[in-house]
């Protein structure tokens, strides 16, 4: 049996909203990490860490900085490819929102355990982790229903 065009339509933009929704915060995510990699790659920042590592030396911050960088972002670029590439043909199966939950689930509870409370930043990261994990958990409410 062949689909209508308008079946059709609404068959391709039946996960744009989910998909939307997901990309936006591991996007803020991942915005938000690079901000807090440019205000630690500072000479303040360096010097300050200068003083509580006298024998360090440029490249081992700069080192520093881009492993917490990379470890900051693994997670939401992962999900956002992951997603991207399989949702047309999986959908978001409970599998997958037990498995990224869990792995959200983590990495926010890692944010929190850094305890790094004089910055805003903090809390911003910590509040989209929250938000990611329900979004992740929820993210077959957020399917399109055609019609509507």
């Amino acid at each position: 049996m062949k689909n209508t065009p308008v079946q059709q339509k609404t068959d391709r933009n039946k996960h744009k909203r989910q998909l939307t929704v997901l990309l936006s915060f591991c996007a803020a995510l991942i915005v938000l990490a690079t901000l807090e990699a440019l205000i630690l790659a500072n000479p303040e920042a360096y010097q300050f860490w200068l003083t509580l590592y006298p024998e360090g030396n440029t490249a081992d911050y700069s080192s520093i900085v881009l492993s917490l960088f990379l470890v900051d972002i693994v997670i939401p670029v992962s999900l956002s490819l992951y997603t991207f590439i399989s949702i047309k043909k999986l959908g978001t199966p409970p599998l997958y929102r037990l498995i990224w939950g869990a792995i959200v689930f983590l990495a926010g509870i890692r944010r929190l355990l850094m305890f790094q409370t004089q910055s805003i930043l903090w809390y911003l990261a910590l509040a989209l982790w929250a938000i990611l994990f329900l979004v992740v958990i929820n993210i077959h409410r957020l399917e399109t229903v055609p019609g509507t």
